[in-house]
């Protein structure tokens, strides 16, 4: 989501690298970037499209790489008019055999399951509809709600639109503290609204094992406000666990040290009984 991020994950050489950028214009010469290193790129759409916003479909097309589709909207925008791989965001909801084959049918080449799944829930998912076509988010912040509220214009300028607020999301970072102390961090997109994330960073750390048994094979990575760093730590630990040289256990514990605000295991949780 920031330069400095992309930066650590080039040098990391992943499988593909996704960006997920405040400013669309920036996103061209980051895919490139990616795309110059020998890496798959792909390009994270917004949550929401409103009907005045079909520029913006017409933009992701042209820059002629993967597709994250975050809603039904946009994917039947994209229906006989994109040439490039798309994949489905667990926005999309597919929660069983049935709503995902309804999506690889309308086009999806990849699908990541709905958080309202547990870690054994997406195993059993990935029997039913082949673990190749699965993506699992191993790592990330809980998007707890998005809205068209924009805490950037209302506390960090004078303005009331982009026509005058100076866009201090492209320059501040922005999280809201609850009761306990917590900072959830906050992020805007290219319409304004924000998305406000869990404070801390959920993780499948502890199904991995299940996860590879079941044989899926695509794990992604988000970060927030992760500093370059702490990217590079998270995706070294993963890829020595991925590697079977970190158990369980160790892989945890590490996380937790490196995470700005600790981890859980959030909706992957799965109860003994």
């Amino acid at each position: 989501r920031t330069p400095d991020q992309l930066a650590a994950a080039l040098a990391l050489q992943p499988a593909s690298i996704t960006l997920d950028y405040l400013d669309l214009y920036g996103l061209r010469p980051a895919v490139e970037q990616v795309q110059a290193a020998g890496i798959e790129a792909r390009v994270a759409s917004p949550r929401i499209l409103k009907p005045d916003e079909q520029r913006i479909v017409n933009f992701l097309r042209r820059l002629e790489c993967a597709i994250l589709v975050r809603s039904t909207g946009l994917l039947n925008a994209l229906q006989g008019q994109a040439s490039q791989p798309l994949h489905g965001d667990f926005s999309l909801n597919a929660a069983n055999a049935l709503s995902a084959h309804t999506f690889f049918n309308l086009g999806l080449a990849r699908l990541a399951p709905t958080h309202d799944l547990n870690a054994a829930q997406i195993a059993a998912l990935a029997t039913a509809v082949g673990p190749d076509r699965l993506e699992v988010i191993a790592y990330h912040h809980l998007p707890v709600f998005h809205t068209e509220h924009c805490v950037f214009c209302r506390f960090l300028s004078t303005g009331t639109s982009y026509k005058d607020c100076g866009t201090p999301c492209e320059t501040h970072k922005v999280a809201l503290r609850d009761v306990h102390g917590r900072s959830h961090p906050v992020m805007a997109d290219v319409g304004c609204r924000n998305t406000v994330f869990g404070a801390e960073a959920q993780t499948g750390a502890a199904h991995l094992a299940d996860w590879l048994k079941a044989g899926i094979g695509h794990y992604r990575l988000e970060f927030v406000h992760e500093t370059a760093e702490q990217v590079s730590q998270v995706t070294e630990a993963f890829r020595l666990a991925l590697a079977g040289k970190m158990r369980e256990g160790e892989l945890n514990g590490r996380l937790r040290q490196i995470a700005p605000q600790g981890t859980t295991e959030g909706s992957l949780f799965v109860p003994d009984n």
